[in-house]
């Protein structure tokens, strides 16, 4: 069995999952709030497979209390102990922020591109950017800002109570202006590609341009891989082993966006695109293979 552990306000995204494209793994996943763990009701954590989600200030608006981190790691360390390292998923106390992510992706030369922490040490070198919180997810599409007198005014009238973080925007659309953000699981030590999503929008958050010749592009993605070694030295770097990286590619080399460690695995508008159904298809042949792996089914 396979434990899914989440603050229980992102529960909705895996039991979205398992009712819809991913339903013949419901006997297999099961979803376990932390709050419901940590509520003081007596429950035994059987030997199993267990993925912690819902890290970092994903427990809450902001950074989560000191008190609920020390629980989440106490769990971990006793999950490891009981059931092996490589049966529990990603270490709450050791895995990289967003942030910290995308400077580290700099500074080794994968990512041409930077991140700033706003009112932090260093200013924007390059413009235009568009900021996001640090944690969470921005559903809105921001505004590119495109010099330091926009990027001054932006960051003055910004929330004050949640960190944020400056990214510099990168151009990569292709020739007719169609952008493609690539998306891909890592479950254990298996890379799983799970879409490649065009659109006519910088800001990729839905397959917008489902026209043939991207659907067998995308399909070809899933079949062949191609960015294995490097997204899963990505990976590695970033103490993650569960979650879904996504990234476009400039001149043949992966530019890392994030990795969201309490995906979607299907999102609801996606999935209705009938002439993606071969795609999905071969994507949940390709994430039940390796959740077998991680965790071999029962007679």
């Amino acid at each position: 069995m396979i434990y899914y552990l989440v603050a229980r306000r992102h529960a909705p995204s895996m039991g979205a999952f398992l009712t819809g494209l991913g339903r013949g793994l419901a006997n297999r996943i099961r979803v376990l709030p932390y709050e419901d763990l940590f509520s003081g009701a007596a429950m035994r954590l059987p030997v199993g497979t267990y993925i912690f989600t819902s890290l970092g200030a994903d427990l809450g608006e902001r950074n989560p209390p000191s008190r609920e981190r020390g629980l989440i790691g106490d769990l971990h360390r006793k999950l490891v102990d009981v059931c092996g390292p490589a049966r529990v998923l990603n270490d709450p106390l050791k895995f990289m922020s967003r942030f910290e992510l995308l400077r580290e992706l700099e500074q080794r030369g994968i990512n041409h591109f930077a991140a700033y922490r706003v009112n932090g040490a260093e200013a924007p070198k390059r413009f235009p950017v568009f900021l996001r919180e640090e944690f969470g997810t921005l559903w809105q599409v921001p505004p590119l800002l495109r010099d330091g007198a926009e990027y001054a005014a932006a960051v003055r009238n910004a929330r004050k109570d949640r960190p944020l973080i400056a990214v510099e925007y990168r151009d990569t659309a292709d020739a007719a202006g169609i952008y493609r953000k690539y998306g891909c699981f890592i479950v254990g030590d298996r890379l799983v590609p799970r879409h490649l999503f065009f659109s006519r929008n910088w800001w990729v958050k839905e397959a917008d341009v489902a026209e043939p010749a991207a659907l067998e592009e995308e399909m070809h993605f899933l079949e062949s891989n191609p960015h294995e070694r490097i997204l899963k030295e990505v990976f590695r770097m970033s103490n993650i082993s569960y979650g879904r990286i996504d990234y476009a590619v400039v001149d043949g080399q992966p530019q890392v966006w994030e990795i969201n460690i309490t995906p979607s695995i299907a999102t609801a508008i996606s999935s209705k695109i009938g002439a993606r159904h071969a795609v999905n298809e071969k994507f949940m042949a390709l994430f039940s293979s390796a959740l077998d792996a991680l965790d071999p089914p029962t007679a």
